[in-house]
């Protein structure tokens, strides 16, 4: 019977086939390099038994073994377990399927990317104990006795449930059980009757199950996942670019912002600093820190980010304890009605976007409790440095002895000495709007008062060169001497990149 397209006795019985071909490679190479091997030796010297390089590597290699030192395996021994994986894969994709129609039979939802995967045959029954679990949380009293136990028991359960197991609890679960069980999860107050109660899941504990779940789920899900669990998507309209419009310091406008999934890759090319750009959210504070650690460490940017198959982008977070979590969220971005990113984006790459996403998602300080892409937007360079490193930041200064009489350092040799160490550089401005106009003709449209900027570098003769988030294609480095460092920027922070 074909399934989706898929006929599992037919995939099963070309695995055979392969099996058994991969057991004659071994006698294939041997007879041939024999042959070749004699041809060889029978002919006079300096000629070659065979013009093909290949072929000619086989003479006197007459056992297929791998190569010197691990080195590349010849044909046709190297069949033998090439095509021994491939049927092994094979088998288990074929399981996977036939899981997978048994599950629709009896009336599970499976969607069509779940055939795609390459995991364990799924089971219905850890799918209807998942759900009877999630129903149960209606009946309990947690009352006193907290409900934390519950819900770590429950999550742990989830998270050990195949990417399609968990895509069908899900289409099956009715929305308010979700939904309970978010409010469940997020309700980590005290009770009335007993102010020890462990209620809820602490945020790291929580972020990690509903990133793992999300990065499993299939996409006809994304939908009601984020209404059941909206914290698994930022909001926007607290920003000022979703209430006036646009950035009133770059000028950049939009009007119509909306979630669209973007064409363009996560990297190409590798990370640099110059794939940044701010756009229209008030945060330089922390796009400044990110495009100068892209400058120091961009290897480290590269691997903290990864798409998983469903779609779904994670990204590497610290939290503020040091430990860090892989943050999942959906590929769609904050976008005008033209289709322009409106969120900190790249030059045709879209991995800024969701660093900057993730961040809203996660960052809160000094009990403010508001999230989204409104929560990140003006704040100290310095507090993005735990998010993005697990280190914290630190303000740069000079003089004083036990802390009396320390002061800012705005000397430009204490912000080359803390670069030169492998110190992630930001500098800010003054919020002085006459300074917008009293400024080095030479800098443009580069220098805007209540900013954030990152070091790029120094020149040989001392001066320093300040990189601006908004993005090197329209706002290149600008230099500037002690004497301009001293009027127009100061608040020098720096962190340590990995």
């Amino acid at each position: 019977m074909v399934f989706r397209g898929f006929d599992a006795v037919k995939l099963t019985a070309l695995a055979k086939d392969l099996d058994t071909l991969a057991g004659h490679s071994g006698r294939l190479h041997s007879d041939l390099a024999a042959v070749l091997t004699s041809a060889q030796q029978n002919l006079p010297g300096g000629q070659r038994a065979s013009h093909n390089a290949d072929l000619q590597d086989l003479v006197g290699d007459v056992i297929p073994m791998p190569g010197i030192f691990g080195g590349r395996r010849r044909l046709p021994g190297s069949l033998g377990s090439e095509l021994g994986d491939m049927q092994a894969s094979m088998k288990r994709r074929i399981k996977q399927i036939e899981g997978l129609q048994e599950l629709a039979e009896r009336g599970y939802p499976v969607s069509d990317g779940s055939l795609f995967l390459d995991e364990s045959a799924p089971d219905a029954k850890k799918i209807d104990d998942a759900l009877k679990h999630l129903q149960e949380l209606q009946g309990k009293d947690f009352g006193s006795n907290g409900n934390h136990d519950d819900l770590e028991k429950i999550s742990g359960e989830l998270d050990g449930l195949t990417a399609a197991e968990l895509d069908a609890v899900v289409s099956k679960a009715s929305p308010k059980d979700l939904a309970f069980y978010n409010q469940l999860l997020t309700d980590t107050d005290d009770s009335f009757w007993n102010p020890f109660d462990e209620n809820g899941l602490g945020e790291d504990a929580r972020r990690a199950t509903l990133s793992r779940m999300l990065s499993k789920i299939s996409p006809e899900n994304f939908d009601k996942f984020q209404k059941a669990f909206p914290g698994t998507q930022p909001t926007f309209t607290n920003t000022g670019a979703f209430e006036e419009g646009g950035n009133n310091q770059n000028g950049q406008t939009n009007n119509g912002i909306h979630w669209q999934t973007p064409s363009d890759p996560l990297i190409v090319d590798g990370v640099s600093p110059d794939d940044v750009n701010q756009r229209q959210f008030g945060d330089c504070w922390y796009v400044a820190s990110l495009a100068g650690l892209a400058q120091k460490d961009p290897k480290f940017i590269e691997e903290g980010i990864k798409q998983n198959p469903n779609g779904t982008v994670s990204v590497r977070v610290w939290d503020k304890d040091g430990n860090y979590q892989w943050v999942t969220m959906t590929a769609d971005l904050p976008t005008d009605r033209n289709g322009n990113p409106i969120s900190t984006y790249g030059n045709g790459e879209s991995w800024p976007a969701y660093y900057e996403k993730a961040f809203a998602m996660v960052y809160s300080e000094d009990g403010d409790d508001e999230r989204g892409y409104g929560g990140i937007e003006g704040d100290d360079p310095k507090k993005s440095a735990p998010y993005l490193t697990g280190q914290e930041g630190e303000d740069l200064t000079a003089g004083g002895f036990l802390g009396i009489g320390e002061h800012e350092d705005k000397s430009l040799e204490g912000l080359k000495k803390a670069f030169d160490s492998g110190k992630v550089v930001t500098v800010s401005t003054p919020a002085d709007e006459k300074l917008d106009k009293d400024h080095p003709k030479e800098w443009g449209n580069v220098y805007h008062s209540n900013h954030a900027y990152y070091v790029r570098g120094f020149t040989d003769d001392g001066k320093v060169i300040l990189g601006n988030p908004w993005g090197v294609s329209g706002y290149p480095p600008i230099t500037v001497s002690q004497e301009e460092f001293n009027k127009y920027f100061g608040g020098a922070e720096a962190f340590d990149a990995p």
